[in-house]
């Protein structure tokens, strides 16, 4: 079986930090946690599934004073738009869900 980490092209840093996701050009967020992040995508958990192929605007929430964020943060980006490229079930009381994204292209 292959794992998820054997697909990644980048290395990807464990983080705790608390973001706000919602999908693209949508008026509703939903509070999330980002897991991990690498300089392609982030691992977040959320109480929001989402679904397959969009687009979510994903923007850390900064001046938490719960914010765990490593020291080499160089990749990880303050306010990205990506793509849904998983979403499972992690648990159902509460509801939540682990979801999977890879940053769209920068093109500036």
């Amino acid at each position: 079986m292959t794992s998820v980490n054997e697909k990644r092209r980048t290395d990807r840093y464990t983080v705790e930090a608390p973001i706000l996701c919602s999908y693209f050009n949508m008026p509703v967020s939903s509070s999330a946690k980002a897991i991990n992040y690498g300089q392609d995508g982030m691992d977040f958990v959320s109480d929001m599934a989402f679904h397959l192929g969009s687009a979510v605007l994903i923007q850390v929430k900064n001046g938490s004073s719960h914010q765990k964020i490593p020291e080499n943060t160089t990749m990880m980006r303050q306010t990205a738009l990506a793509e849904v490229r998983w979403c499972k079930s992690i648990s159902e009381n509460p509801v939540r869900y682990q979801i999977g994204v890879k940053y769209y292209e920068s093109w500036y």
